[in-house]
């Protein structure tokens, strides 16, 4: 009884901060700007970076869109390589390349944004070390007009980073 007493004890009284920090208390897997999405609480947040606060203050950021290699991926007069949060869109190349579909939803998007200034509301990056993003020109909301026009399916495995895409 002692064994399991004392743990539970220390377990509870023990500090909640180190040196001003907080403790990251839960699981889960953060990118390498030490951000996850919270699926439970529908939110994006990140654990002691200093990159949290540059996600934030460039969530409102208008942004030039150069152009856009396929349906979902596009690049910034900048140089900022973005992918299209919560979209998927045919592919251009490789075993799974349906050309034709894809290069539609590429000429698509690209009328839509090319060349344009966006929004842009940065949610992370993703193993290519682009930044995973929605779009939008005003209140149009780029990724859903691309799904309600048929260039792009939602993304089911990446839907909850959207409130949109949670909706449909």
């Amino acid at each position: 009884m002692k064994r399991l007493l004392l743990p539970l004890l220390i377990a509870l009284f023990l500090p909640t901060s180190v040196n001003g920090g907080n403790f990251i208390v839960h699981g889960g897997r953060l990118n390498k700007e030490g951000c996850h999405n919270d699926k439970k609480k529908n939110n994006y947040h990140c654990h002691g970076s200093p990159k949290k606060e540059d996600l934030k203050s460039n969530n409102k950021e208008k942004i030039n869109i150069k152009s856009c290699y396929d349906g979902d991926t596009c690049t910034s007069t900048k140089g900022e390589k973005i992918r299209l949060a919560c979209i998927d869109t045919p592919e251009l190349r490789g075993s799974k390349a349906d050309p034709i579909p894809a290069k539609e939803a590429r000429d698509y998007l690209n009328r839509l944004i090319a060349g344009k200034d966006v929004y842009i509301k940065r949610i992370t990056k993703d193993r290519y070390d682009r930044t995973v993003a929605e779009l939008f020109i005003d209140d149009l909301n780029i990724q859903q007009t691309m799904v309600n026009g048929g260039f792009a399916k939602i993304y089911s495995k990446y839907a909850h980073q959207c409130s949109w895409a949670r909706k449909l």
